[in-house]
């Protein structure tokens, strides 16, 4: 049997919900699910769930249970690993309201580095309960330190304890070298059977909880401390946190005078909870204890004691982490999990595994990537994903997509095969530990995460949305996700203003000889004057670029019969059928003769990319930039070839906006022969990009085009 329980606090934790019903979805789960969903307002079809449990029924199903999943908290851990059952944690976040904040990020975190079992993802659920990992936690805690500086501190007189039920209540029991010396002591904590059970003080009063957004049961906690602290007189007071302990503690500073001790809990690691703050603010607390380095740099009246543990399990744990192996097998289900990093280097390994399973004498029926830690992706790890679509496709597998952040989401939407990924929604819910987070933090920039957040915003407000178009017009990459990976060129406003300037002066001469060439073409050929295809664009994204028509109307139908003079031996292919050919990345024959008279000459001169700085204009393409690849012929990029000392591969060309000239424009033009050429001069321009080459290649354009010899055809 395996158990889900949320615990009793009133916060909602649906996203838990949703992973369980899709691992039973996925028919992943093979035994009975009891859910205790508290105060969720959803449960999984299929298992039998209940709202609330007495700690007695509780503790039963805990002994029953083969596994055991549960929100972060340290006294479920505790107890837990006190009944030695294969468990792991969720943690919970404020931005799903699931929690009142996001420290349970930071309790994950902790957890981790002490050999706990933390899923921040369904994937993770999926690789627990295939392996049946039992997570042994470090949970000898020890206090000595702490209870002996209160000792010295504070000498036996009249004590009064004031925490919460579940961790709270916990957290004071491990203090108890610290208050079982005082003799004269009473208890205000919440009622249930353990609190009951463990207080064995006569003197104990019942609080009433919950306290957040419940002002009735404030209230009764202030007549409940006005009635008991005045008349008890306490000389110190001391607290294990929660926002239940503010009534008392106000009452005993400010009526009795009483000295107050504040213990922040274990699991604050960046920065105090609130109620510790108000306190502070109030001056209530004669001391407050912090248990992170961290905090106690922020508040110097913080006194900072470090909470001991035991490490001398923790290397064996460390070699029997469960989130360690890639890839993950079912009977017929297959997860492979996506690298933090998905570029380059890792894109290739990522690619080599997958292929591994495509391979494997046992057939799947789906595989599903797990891309809930990768929070960068560029146009490598896109490729990756291409090709893992590709492969799929021929061994008739479906292929999903689970737990796809929105950067990476966006990107795979821009591409021009975003709408053939199968993404599971019921996956994206995002609890990426902290170290990665700042990772990714310091690769966005301030100027564009103002871009990414002001476009947002405009779409959002009505009255505000006339306003986006201009603000896209400006800069036309606003709607990319800030941490997505691209080149810098393409976020930089200088080079956008050039484009707007180059592009309107572009048009101007467009305008001049429009008339004329119009009938030039009309005259020689019938059809259409400008011809329109769809081209590739930045990251992949499908546009379509505009040009004179230099060929004849039917060109497209006719080209099979023209023989395509680029080298066939240039390149590898990953083969996606037998007739695929490294022809399909690059066509290009001197003599074409689908090419009309007047064509010829709109070639020789490149009037006839004229049109194009209209593409300029509205931020599909750049005056400089590299080759606008066709649909088919990213369809055959790959990530095995290796340009420029193996850093870079044909995808990394759609890091860069296309632009209407460049490196391979200004050398050599119509002369180059083999697709490795153009690559090679993409990448150059990739590498020494700046404003000032940038105006270089445009002289360097406009000489070419005087030149007898550029060759263009």
């Amino acid at each position: 049997m395996l158990l889900v329980t949320v615990g009793t606090e009133q916060y909602q934790f649906n996203a838990l919900m949703h992973w369980i019903e899709l691992l039973l979805k996925y028919q992943l789960i093979n035994e009975e699910i009891l859910v205790q969903y508290g105060f969720s307002t959803y449960f999984p079809d299929g298992t039998k769930a209940y709202r609330n449990l007495t700690e007695q029924d509780f503790l039963y199903l805990v002994d029953r249970a083969s596994l055991i999943v549960s929100h972060c908290d340290e006294g479920i851990a505790q107890l837990l690993e006190d009944k030695d059952i294969p468990y792991v944690l969720v943690p919970r976040l404020q931005r799903f309201r699931e929690y009142i904040d996001n420290h349970q990020m930071e309790v994950a975190d902790d957890f981790e580095r002490r050999g706990i079992a933390i899923a921040r993802s369904p994937g993770d659920l999926v690789k627990f309960i295939k392996l049946q990992q039992t997570s042994t936690v470090i949970p000898e805690v020890n206090e000595s330190q702490l209870c002996e500086y209160l000792k010295n501190r504070y000498h036996p007189q009249k004590l009064m304890l004031v925490c919460a039920a579940g961790g709270y209540f916990r957290y004071m029991q491990s203090l108890k070298e610290f208050w079982s010396n005082y003799s004269d002591r009473l208890w205000v904590s919440v009622r249930n059977s353990t609190t009951e059970r463990e207080i064995e003080d006569t003197r104990k009063y019942w609080g009433y909880i919950p306290v957040k957004n419940n002002l009735g049961n404030f209230i009764r906690n202030l007549f409940l401390a006005l009635k008991v602290v005045p008349s008890q007189k306490p000389d110190l007071v001391v607290s294990t946190g929660s926002g239940f302990s503010v009534p008392y503690l106000l009452t005993a500073r400010w009526v009795c005078r009483s000295k107050v001790v504040y213990i922040e809990s274990k699991t604050r690691f960046q920065n105090v909870s609130f109620t510790a703050w108000l306190l502070m603010k109030l001056h209530v607390l004669d001391l407050i204890v912090v248990r992170s380095e961290a905090i106690a740099n922020l508040y110097p009246q913080a006194i900072y004691i470090p909470v001991s543990k035991d490490l001398t399990h923790l290397n064996n744990k460390l070699s029997r982490d469960y989130k360690q192996p890639s890839i993950v097998t079912f009977d017929e289900i297959a997860f492979i999990f996506s690298p933090e990093k998905f570029m380059f280097s890792t894109a290739r390994e990522f690619l080599i595994n997958f292929q591994t399973i495509c391979n494997n004498e046992e057939s799947y029926q789906k595989i599903v990537i797990d891309m809930s830690h990768t929070t960068m992706m560029d146009s490598a790890g896109l490729g990756a994903l291409t090709n893992c679509l590709r492969i799929a496709i021929l061994n008739e597998t479906e292929l999903v997509l689970w737990s796809v952040s929105d950067a990476v989401s966006a990107l795979i939407g821009l591409s021009s095969l975003g709408n053939l990924f199968v993404i599971e929604k019921d996956s994206n819910t995002f609890r990426v530990p902290n170290s990665i987070q700042r990772t990714k933090v310091r690769n966005i920039t301030k100027f564009g995460l103002l871009l990414f957040r002001t476009q947002r915003l405009l779409k959002q407000i009505p009255f505000l949305r006339v306003f986006y178009p201009i603000l896209k017009f400006l800069f036309p990459f606003i709607d990319i996700d800030p941490s997505v990976p691209v080149h810098p060129s393409v976020r930089n406003p200088i080079k956008r203003l050039i484009d707007i300037i180059g592009s309107l002066i572009g048009l101007s001469f467009t305008a001049i000889v429009f008339i004329p060439i119009a009938i030039a073409i009309m005259t020689e050929s019938k059809g259409e004057i400008l011809f329109g295809q769809v081209r590739c664009g930045l990251l992949s994204k499908p546009f379509r670029i505009w040009k004179f028509r230099s060929m004849v109307k039917n060109a497209e139908q006719l080209k099979t019969k023209v023989a395509n003079q680029i080298d066939a031996n240039s390149a590898s292919v990953t083969a996606i059928s037998d007739n695929l050919s490294s022809g399909d990345k690059f066509f290009k024959n001197a003599d074409d003769p689908r090419v009309t008279k007047i064509g010829k000459f709109l070639r020789k001169t490149s009037i006839d990319e004229f049109p194009q700085f209209w593409n300029v204009l509205i931020g599909d393409m750049s005056l400089v930039g590299t080759r606008p690849p066709t649909f088919n012929e990213i369809n055959s990029y790959e990530l095995e070839l290796e340009y420029h000392d193996e850093r870079y591969t044909e995808w990394n060309r759609l890091d860069v906006k296309p632009g209407i000239t460049g490196v391979w424009q200004v050398n050599g033009r119509s002369n180059v022969r083999t697709f490795a050429e153009v690559v090679n001069y993409d990448i150059e321009y990739r590498k020494n990009w700046s404003i000032w080459y940038d105006l270089e290649l445009i002289v360097q354009t406009v000489l070419v085009l005087f030149d007898k010899k550029n060759k263009a055809v």
